[in-house]
């Protein structure tokens, strides 16, 4: 954990870019306390009657306010100026660090905390930087020339005056001690609380079919009490700290003017320095008075600052690993693609069906005795052993939670192996020796739910390939069938797609999904239950173009539709994290196994549909063929 200093000194990393403007902030603040100090010399000599003339009185308050105005707004505008400026660098690096943490991190968080520490805490400090970090030259400078100078107009006067201050510094610090603290737990809860509402939003469809409004509301109206109860607690040490500013304001004022009276009486102090202590005193009383709002803001940033620079401190996921062989390929081409969507798809796959240096004669992807859990003690995948070589379509099927899943996340590098937990190889290297991103450029993957961004449909397809051509992003969509709906839209492929992919229906948010991957032209896909969210009609579009597409490629798919996994090479059934059978869709039909029973119930759910009238006829009568067949 860090030290609230030790925070600072993080965050004046990012400041060092900008010291131009920190020394503008201080040259501005000296300029401010110089004319402070004139001012208050000139009413001194007014006061005495020694000022040369009224006239000239004028012209020197008219000219240290002409002064005086741009500098207070050259000290605000340039404290803004470097802090908005180090926490957008600041802000940059939490980014980035999110991009670098493992995925296995960032699903043990809450998404909401994250967002939170990039916005609610990077507020916190710059609102400190903007609203104090001037304060921290002006008020030293001001009270250090005022204190001089009234030290030598009575030295008696100004230690009377400030006699009680220790005291209250004392106080203060002592009670704005647990603040930090206070703001850490205090932003920790609103990052929890925006984890909830944000949780709650995204998923507000399941949210209101499943009548969850009132368990959600009461979830975060919970953290909201613990939000205000801490909130509250801050608010009260602030709210205690306050008097004592009051009092540290105050007390001198009534000092200066019954002690002063005394020595006026006593000839030791004439009208002019009385006038000049009630003026310059409240430069001295001020920064003393602003101190405990000063210390207590100064603590809450640092607070802040901590939980930010505990998620940089938070472990990368990995980035050493060789990235020869498939960084060798030939140089990426785009896929050129006719109309016809089967010749479309074809095109596409040539390039997939050409080998790089070091694939030939290995498997492209190699489990040996795997075992893996996320947590220790529970174990999702059990001595996990299968090859998938160059050409080969391997269906992976199984109940629920059954470890299917897991296989992608491991193959993708989110999470890796332990040491003795088996190996897993890709294009015959380990996977510990690859470097992940080198690894993932060479990896397609359609998920069950498509991820799209808040971004035009043209730019999501062509996150597949960034130096994708226009051209190049529509050949891709023809391929999926995404080209003719997306046609359609008032804006095309220029239509801007609100968060999710919200907007569109399920099969065309998948078919974009689709054409990103196909854009990709990478060596193994990995689908996902690729086609989970489109009718039947589009089901079989989308699966003549990813048949042609497959060919040649190392093709690993979860699939439960029967369409999808009559066509592997070779179909591996997992239960309870283990292979309890492998082999063809007909092998595995001839025994009286966990696949025989996985097929027959989900034929008999598809029947079903087929009997409601939700499939078309040549569907149904395919369904009775192959049930005849089967049974």
């Amino acid at each position: 954990m860090f030290r609230s200093n030790s925070a600072f000194r993080r965050v004046a990393r990012y400041v060092r870019p900008y010291n131009l403007w920190v020394f503008i902030t201080v040259i501005a603040s000296l300029c401010l306390a110089a004319i402070d100090i004139i001012l208050g010399k000139a009413i001194e000599q007014m006061a005495q009657g020694t000022f040369s003339s009224t006239q000239n009185m004028i012209y020197l308050v008219v000219g240290m306010t002409l002064i005086g105005m741009p500098c207070k707004f050259v000290m605000r505008y340039a404290s803004a100026r470097f802090s908005v400026s180090a926490l957008r660098d600041l802000r940059g690096d939490l980014v980035h660090k999110f991009c670098d943490l493992p995925v296995s991190s960032v699903e043990r968080k809450f998404t909401g905390d994250l967002v939170s520490r990039l916005t609610n805490n990077t507020a916190v400090l710059q609102n400190f930087f903007i609203q104090q970090f001037s304060n921290l030259f002006y008020l030293p400078l001001v009270f250090t020339a005022s204190l001089i100078l009234l030290l030598l107009t009575s030295w008696k006067l100004i230690l009377a005056s400030l006699a009680l201050m220790p005291i209250g510094m004392i106080i203060t610090s002592l009670m704005s001690k647990p603040i930090e603290k206070y703001s850490a737990d205090l932003q920790e809860k609103i990052a929890h609380l925006n984890a909830v509402g944000q949780d709650a939003i995204g998923g507000i469809p399941i949210v209101k079919a499943f009548n969850m409004q009132a368990v959600l509301l009461k979830k975060y109206m919970v953290i909201m009490e613990e939000v205000v109860k801490r909130g509250l607690r801050l608010e009260k040490r602030y709210a205690a700290i306050t008097p004592v500013g009051v009092m540290m304001l105050a007390t001198p004022i009534i000092l200066v003017i019954v002690y002063g009276g005394y020595l006026i009486q006593h000839g030791e102090l004439n009208a002019g320095g009385i006038v000049l202590f009630l003026y310059l005193i409240s430069f001295i009383l001020q920064p003393i008075a602003m101190l405990p709002t000063i210390i207590s803001q100064m603590k809450e940033a640092g607070g802040a600052a901590k939980h930010l620079f505990e998620v940089l401190d938070w472990q990368n996921e990995r980035q050493d690993g060789e990235m020869t062989l498939v960084d060798q390929r030939r140089e990426n081409r785009a896929p050129h693609l006719e109309d016809d969507a089967d010749g479309e798809a074809n095109r596409m796959s040539e390039g997939g069906a050409e080998s790089d240096d070091g694939v030939d004669g290995v498997a492209v992807v190699s489990f040996e005795h795997l075992t893996f859990g996320y947590d220790e003690g529970n174990t999702v995948l059990k001595d996990i052993s299968f090859q998938a070589g160059q050409g080969d379509m391997v269906a992976i099927v199984g109940a629920s939670g059954g470890g299917k899943s897991t296989i992608f996340k491991l193959l993708c590098g989110f999470n890796e192996p332990g040491e003795h937990a088996g190996t897993i190889q890709l294009f015959g290297k380990s996977l510990t020796d690859w470097n992940l991103t080198s690894l993932r450029s060479h990896i397609s993957m359609v998920s069950q739910e498509s991820s799209l961004f808040p971004a035009t449909i043209a730019e999501n397809i062509g996150y597949g390939r960034l130096e994708a051509t226009r051209e190049e992003i529509v050949e891709a969509a023809k391929a999926a069938h995404a080209h003719d709906f997306i046609v359609q839209l008032p804006e095309g492929y220029e239509t801007l797609l609100s968060e999710r992919g919200g907007g569109l229906s399920g099969g065309q948010k998948q078919r974009i999904s689709i054409a990103r991957a196909l854009l990709k032209n990478a060596p193994l896909l990995l689908l996902d239950e690729p086609t989970s969210a489109l009718d039947s009609q589009s089901e079989a579009q989308v699966q003549n173009a990813m048949n042609a597409v497959m060919q040649n490629r190392t093709v690993l798919v979860i699939a439960h539709r029967l369409s999808t996994v009559r066509q592997a090479n070779r179909i591996i059934v997992l239960d309870q994290g283990s292979i309890v059978e492998s082999g063809s869709h007909e092998e595995l039909l001839g025994r009286d196994g966990v696949y025989r029973k996985l097929y027959l119930k989900n034929f008999e759910e598809e029947q079903h549909t087929a009997e409601n009238g939700n499939s078309l006829p040549e569907e149904r009568s395919e369904r009775r063929d192959l049930q005849a067949g089967v049974l």
